[in-house]
């Protein structure tokens, strides 16, 4: 695999082919074409984040477009070197181990830590916390006995460690659900644990259903449950795999110097500080919030309503103050003439009656 394919053992089989010349010719475009497909996508990410921060509101798009670009450019002469081959080759290698941990921290994000706020003004912390504990934590028990210990067991010890480790996990959440619904705060087992595993995620898929349109609802399930586990899986079989000499592969990777694994391996733990920082100070990325989202946030949702029930107030006050023959009124009906004030949509009845028919 990696260049041997690609540059040796491709070009020659085609070399066998009937006009060998023109298949190789061909061979080469698409290498050139799929590098530059490979730099739309990463160019695209970074200018997405730039162009929805504060920062570059106001800088024309082309321009910064072209300021990435030159940057890309400039740093991609360093494989143009007499060692641009060795360090590519290094860099594809431990790239590998950054996608694997940016997609899991994508996925972990977009399920776990979406909404997070609310669901543990719902349930309390030391029940979400706790859940999100289990899970991980019981991939993470996995992975040790899959990849530390003999592997005439690792596969069906490590299982056994997964469900072991995960149904006690479950079984102290299940305790701390009851003793919340015990003091009144939860309403019953099947809403807690909807709450606990789906609500957030479910929420999300609708809020981004509002942008891009339908999404199934198993993107939902996957995105919390399944993407985020096998990626971390697939990590630690990366971290764990052993080269001729029985040196871990990470960090020894093709004999090649030390200069080239520590290149390697901070682009690694780059990526690991990003998203540690983000999670422990999320300020440090304050100047990257998309600042015209078309998704409503439910920070926003919270002070609309919270400047309607204002406006209530004030107009009852203002209402009870200036006209006191409308104390035959009721409570109730007073109440609800001031909501038709505030535009908020009602339920159809069925089946209509005489006045809505």
């Amino acid at each position: 695999g990696g260049f041997g394919l690609v540059f040796g053992s491709f070009p020659v089989a085609l070399s066998t082919l009937p006009g060998a010349q023109h298949w190789i010719r061909f061979f080469f475009l698409m290498l050139f074409l799929l590098g530059i497909d490979s730099a739309f996508s990463f160019m695209e990410a970074s200018l997405v984040s730039f162009n929805d921060s504060k920062q570059f509101t106001n800088i024309n798009p082309k321009k910064l477009a072209l300021v990435v670009a030159t940057a890309g450019w400039l740093f991609s002469w360093i494989y143009a070197t007499d060692a641009g081959l060795y360090l590519s080759d290094v860099m594809d290698y431990y790239i590998n181990f950054v996608m694997f941990l940016v997609g899991a921290f994508e996925c972990f994000s977009a399920g776990w830590v979406y909404n997070i706020e609310e669901q543990v003004d719902n349930l309390g912390s030391p029940i979400v916390f706790s859940f999100m504990a289990t899970y991980f934590g019981s991939f993470f028990v996995a992975c040790i006995v899959w990849f530390a210990s003999d592997p005439s067991v690792a596969m069906w010890a490590g299982f056994v460690a997964l469900f072991s480790s995960m149904s006690i996990g479950l079984v102290f959440v299940a305790l701390l659900i009851r003793n919340g619904m015990k003091r009144g705060s939860m309403w019953s087992w099947r809403s807690a644990w909807f709450d606990l595993a789906l609500r957030n995620v479910f929420e999300l898929r609708d809020d981004l259903a509002i942008v891009v349109g339908r999404i199934p609802l198993v993107w939902a399930i996957l995105v919390k449950f399944f993407i985020p586990p096998v990626l971390l899986v697939l990590f630690s079989m990366g971290c764990a795999a052993k080269t001729d000499d029985e040196k871990t592969e990470f960090g020894n990777y093709g004999g090649y110097p030390p200069t080239f694994q520590l290149l390697g391996i901070m682009a690694v733990f780059f990526v690991g500080f990003l998203f540690f920082s983000a999670a422990i100070m999320p300020r440090l990325y304050t100047g990257f919030t998309k600042t015209n989202s078309p998704v409503v946030s439910k920070k926003d949702d919270a002070d609309l309503l919270a400047r309607a029930r204002a406006g209530q107030v004030a107009n009852i006050a203002v209402l009870s103050s200036t006209n006191s023959s409308t104390n035959a009124k009721t409570e109730g009906e007073l109440s609800s003439s001031l909501e038709s004030d505030v535009e908020v949509p009602k339920m159809a009845s069925w089946p209509p009656t005489e006045e809505t028919a």
